[in-house]
């Protein structure tokens, strides 16, 4: 049992010091992913340098090593896509390098505190899906800022337009006078078009970078205009106040199924906390359910019946705008 627990701390130890690794890339990538793109825009090469500095960190060839099992999958291209859209400097393999570590460090945890192998692998589980609940909680709040920021993203992409400038120099100016994300999302694509890419393209890749109707009607306005001409500043004043009568509606629907999406979120809680408090004041008290045995099978179902209630909660508490 000794040796136990020590494998067991070791592990803890293991996991915990691999999330802090992600985290010391996470803030330290934020200033090298910048860098680099300006040191493009001046037709610099420091690419070359950058990349022997990771090449000589400790914990590179681990992350290599994870860049070749997840080379090609399925789910790194959508994880991929998901670190994009949330503005989140990590690359697949320290993403997924992330989770396992949170996975192992959960696991291992809760069965050293417990020592029930059933709540460990649970929370193994959980560990595993934590980062990527935290990447898509992050790029819901990222896009609802978005959305809310759009109405005066047009206002001053019609004020630059009015003022006799173009399209490329009036997203400029969202980019230097707009609080983030609109000012870093108009800052890519403002330095893409800088690059060489055309500005429908640019904007091509805003829309699959923000998943907002709004701004996808917004990318269209202006390609049909690059098409066939027309007074653009009209268009998007006329765009704007449709997209403001839209947020204040969304707005309204929010503020009515907060009540609901709270309860979803207790109820879904209530239970496991319940179950974690009664076994810490009498742990003999659930032992006999989690005993071999089709007895296992009754945690195991109102776990699977919790999760998909909130799914279900979710889908009725949610309003198709």
């Amino acid at each position: 049992m000794g040796v136990l627990v020590a494998l067991s701390a070791l592990g803890i130890v293991a996991a915990v010091l691999l999330m802090f690794v992600g985290l010391g890339r996470l803030i330290e990538r934020q200033d090298t992913v910048a860098s680099r793109l300006e040191d493009l825009l001046q037709d610099a090469q420091p690419l070359a340098i950058t990349d022997d500095k990771r090449k000589g960190r400790w914990f590179e060839p681990l992350v290599q090593g994870v860049a070749r099992l997840v080379s090609g999958r399925s789910f790194a291209a959508s994880i991929a896509t998901d670190l994009a859209r949330a503005n989140l400097p990590l690359t697949v393999p320290e993403f997924v390098l992330i989770q396992l570590a949170t996975t192992a460090g959960l696991f291992l945890l809760i069965f050293l505190f417990t020592r029930q192998l059933l709540f460990a692998m649970l929370g193994g589980a959980l560990g595993l899906f934590l980062p990527r609940i935290y990447l898509h909680n992050r790029e819901a709040r990222r896009l609802l800022l978005f959305q809310d920021q759009l109405p005066d993203v047009l206002t001053l992409l019609v004020g630059s337009l009015r003022s006799g400038y173009g399209i490329t120099i009036a997203m400029d100016t969202v980019a230097k006078q707009m609080p983030p994300p609109a000012s870093e999302e108009f800052a890519r694509v403002v330095r893409e078009i800088g690059l060489g890419m055309s500005a429908t393209q640019a904007l091509q890749n805003l829309v699959r970078r923000i998943k907002s109707d709004d701004l996808d009607l917004v990318v269209t306005a202006i390609a049909i205009q690059y098409e066939v001409g027309g007074n653009l500043a009209i268009i998007l004043e006329t765009i704007s106040g449709t997209i403001r009568e839209r947020i204040r509606l969304k707005g309204q629907l929010r503020v009515l199924t907060a009540q609901q999406n709270l309860q979803r979120t207790i109820l879904t809680i209530l239970p496991a906390a319940v179950a974690v408090m009664i076994h810490i004041i009498s742990p003999d008290y659930l032992s006999a359910l989690f005993t071999p045995g089709w007895t296992l099978l009754i945690p195991i179902t109102a776990v699977i019946l919790e999760i998909a209630g909130y799914f279900v909660m979710g889908k009725l508490s949610k309003v198709e705008f």
